[in-house]
């Protein structure tokens, strides 16, 4: 599929292939019989709009591509002509996906250009002075927005993050609800790690697919672990409105973890990190928490890919973690890599109760570069709650110790 295979594995047959289904042009879709100056308009709108792919050797016929594909004369320099057109004409540039695939007789060539939505709108071509926006007219699929229009695609994009938002509501709201039936009150470190895309406007799955089919799929396995927590013992998600949701809980020690996937590709994980265990002094136990936070975020991130390789999204994506109730909660150091110095400390609580971090990307960065994303992420946690002497090069060199990165490839 164009939209969601790897860019650089695309081939002239897979767009033959693709072609011969015969997709109609939609606000995602655009054909293209050559290399012009409406590229950039195309590319424009589609990035000011919810992405999409240009597909350029196709002649259109009734916004349906006409058989058989012809290509266009493969020759050097092309993916440089399409460049040169983005960036000569663009503002703000835009950067998308660009796969130029010749035949078999490197005579012709297909090409696919793969924009994301952007959330730096609105992008302007024409010396910055006419902005664009994608429509399912099929004689008129770029038009031309005027303030309203643009004020429309803003007020759009609110609805869309009201809409998320809400989705980490509910999920908030019905974890609390089922620690309340089973007398449980998370009362340090409630931990959240939600991803979500960054607008999320269209319905990805049937959620019947999210209780089993696709949980399975995306379980991952990592640090003598595996994520979702709740796929242990073959246990199964349980169906809930746009998808469904797991829920563990031990009254002993108050655990609880809550996990939920939706169809609009919601991802969401809740924990009691740390378990409100105590010493024999009644003091709260110091718990390893940065360890588990890096081995969480990495399962997560990694669970995450497949999740979104399986709804076939690859656009913007907003990753967002939230530590909670820190009071009285000690941070254990990192164990230190093999060859480092050990430095063992125990931090305070940290001076902020709560915490938040966001990070927004594309699944392909997500994809090729995760390891870089936990790294950081790991290293802005570490700092907000006191150990400034952590530094990437330690972090990485723990993941590669663990087998979770190939340190040849990176």
């Amino acid at each position: 599929m164009l939209y969601t295979k790897e860019i650089e594995k695309i081939t002239f047959q897979d767009i033959v292939d693709f072609c011969n289904e015969k997709h109609r042009e939609t606000i995602h879709l655009d054909y293209k019989q050559e290399i012009d100056s409406s590229l950039a308009k195309t590319i424009a709108a589609m990035a000011n709009t919810w992405g999409g792919i240009i597909v350029i050797g196709v002649e259109d016929e009734d916004s349906k591509p006409k058989l058989p594909v012809k290509g266009i004369l493969y020759k050097e320099h092309l993916r440089e002509k399409i460049n040169n057109i983005i960036l000569g004409n663009i503002m703000p540039s835009v950067f998308p996906e660009i796969q130029i695939c010749p035949d078999a007789k490197n005579e012709k060539a297909l090409t696919v250009i793969r924009v994301p939505q952007s959330s730096h709108t609105p992008h302007a071509i024409r010396n910055n002075t006419k902005v664009y926006i994608r429509t399912d007219t099929s004689n008129e699929p770029e038009e031309l927005a005027t303030i309203d229009r643009i004020l429309w695609l803003v007020e759009k994009r609110e609805k869309f993050t009201e809409l998320k938002n809400n989705f980490y509501k509910l999920a908030e709201d019905r974890c609390d609800k089922l620690c309340e039936k089973r007398g449980i009150v998370i009362k340090h470190t409630d931990t959240i790690f939600g991803i979500c895309p960054l607008y999320p406007f269209e319905v990805l799955i049937d959620y019947n697919k999210l209780q089993k089919e696709i949980a399975e799929k995306i379980r991952v396995r990592g640090w003598n672990s595996s994520f979702p927590l709740y796929l242990y013992n073959n246990a199964w998600f349980e169906p809930t409105q746009y998808g469904s949701y797991g829920f563990f809980s031990r009254k002993d020690t108050s655990y609880v973890f809550y996990e939920e996937l939706n169809h609009y590709g919601f991802y969401y994980h809740r924990e009691d990190l740390c378990h409100s265990e105590k010493d024999v002094e009644g003091n709260l136990k110091h718990h390893s928490l940065l360890w588990t936070i890096l081995t969480r975020i990495d399962l997560f991130l990694t669970s995450a890919i497949n999740f979104y390789s399986e709804l076939g999204y690859w656009g913007l994506l907003e990753f967002k973690i939230s530590l909670n109730k820190l009071d009285d909660v000690s941070f254990r150091d990192l164990p230190a890599p093999r060859g480092y110095t050990k430095f063992d400390n125990i931090a305070q609580s940290p001076i902020d109760q709560n915490l938040e971090f966001t990070k927004t990307f594309t699944y392909r960065e997500l994809k090729e570069g995760k390891a870089s994303l936990v790294i950081d992420l790991v290293k802005e946690i570490s700092w907000a709650i006191g150990f400034s002497h952590i530094k990437p090069e330690s972090i990485k060199k723990l993941m590669e110790e663990n087998g979770r990165i190939d340190s040849e490839n990176q």
